[in-house]
C-alpha cells in the first residue's frame, strides 16, 4: 500500500502543534487551579441563564457563593447548598426539604460551578479555542468534550480572564437542548474568613423540615 506523502508530511507536522496546544491547555488550567487554591477563602456572585433551544426560552437566575479550601456554600432563590467537604446538604426553600449527600468537589457546573475547574480533568478532552472579546474583556476560551459519549452534555465552554487570573463564564451545552451558562461576577478573594459552621447545614433553623439522606 502506498502511504499518501501530503498525509505523513501533515501529521508530522499537526502533531507538535497539538501536543503544544494541549500543554497550552493544561498550563492555564493549572495555573488558574494554583491561584485559586492559594485563596483562604472567595467569594462571588453569578448569573445563570437557561436556554431551551427547543421552545426557544430562557430564564436568568442570580446566585451567590462563597468558598473556603473545599468547603462552600451555594444560595440562589430556590435552593442553599452546603457542604463541608465530607457531606452535602442540598435545602428546597419551597418544600421546606433537605437531601443529604457526600460531598463531590467535582460535581456539576450547576451547583458548584468553580468546582469543575478545581477537579480531575482526565474525563474530557480539552481544545484551547483562541481568544474572544466579550463586554471589553480578552478571554481565552477552552472547551472540554467528554470522553464518555453517554454523558447528558455535548461539551463544556470555560472562558478564562487570564490577566486577572480568573474565570469568566462557565457554558454547559446540554444534548437535550438545554444549555445553562454561568457568568461570574464581583469576583472577591480573601474577604472575611467564615467559620467553618457556615457551610454544614442548620436544621434547628428550619422548623419541621424535611430529611432525605442519600448517603445510605
Amino acid at each position: 500500500m502506498r502511504v499518501n506523502k501530503i498525509s505523513v508530511i501533515l501529521s508530522l507536522v499537526l502533531l507538535p502543534l497539538y501536543a503544544n496546544s494541549q500543554k497550552g491547555v493544561d498550563d492555564v488550567l493549572d495555573q488558574l487551579a494554583r491561584t485559586i487554591s492559594s485563596y483562604k477563602c472567595l467569594y462571588f456572585e453569578y448569573t445563570m441563564k437557561t436556554e431551551d433551544t427547543h421552545f426557544n426560552t430562557s430564564e436568568l437566575k442570580d446566585g451567590k457563593a462563597l468558598m473556603k479550601g473545599r468547603k462552600y456554600r451555594v444560595s440562589t432563590k430556590d435552593i442553599d447548598l452546603y457542604s463541608d467537604g465530607v457531606t452535602q446538604w442540598q435545602y428546597l426553600r419551597e418544600d421546606n426539604e433537605v437531601m443529604i449527600s457526600l460531598a463531590d468537589s467535582t460535581e456539576d457546573i450547576i451547583t458548584n460551578p468553580l468546582g469543575f475547574i478545581m477537579g480531575d480533568k482526565k474525563e474530557f478532552k480539552r481544545k484551547l479555542k483562541g481568544e474572544v472579546n466579550e463586554d471589553g474583556f480578552s478571554l481565552l476560551e477552552i472547551d472540554f468534550y467528554p470522553w464518555d459519549i453517554k454523558m447528558p452534555y455535548s461539551y463544556i465552554r470555560i472562558r478564562i480572564d487570564e490577566a486577572g487570573q480568573k474565570p469568566y463564564s462557565i457554558k454547559y451545552a446540554g444534548k437535550d437542548g438545554v444549555n445553562y451558562t454561568i457568568r461570574i461576577k464581583n469576583y472577591t478573594p480573601d474577604t472575611e474568613i467564615p467559620e467553618d459552621g457556615e457551610f454544614v447545614f442548620d436544621p434547628s433553623k428550619y422548623p419541621d423540615v424535611e430529611t432525605v439522606d442519600l448517603r445510605e
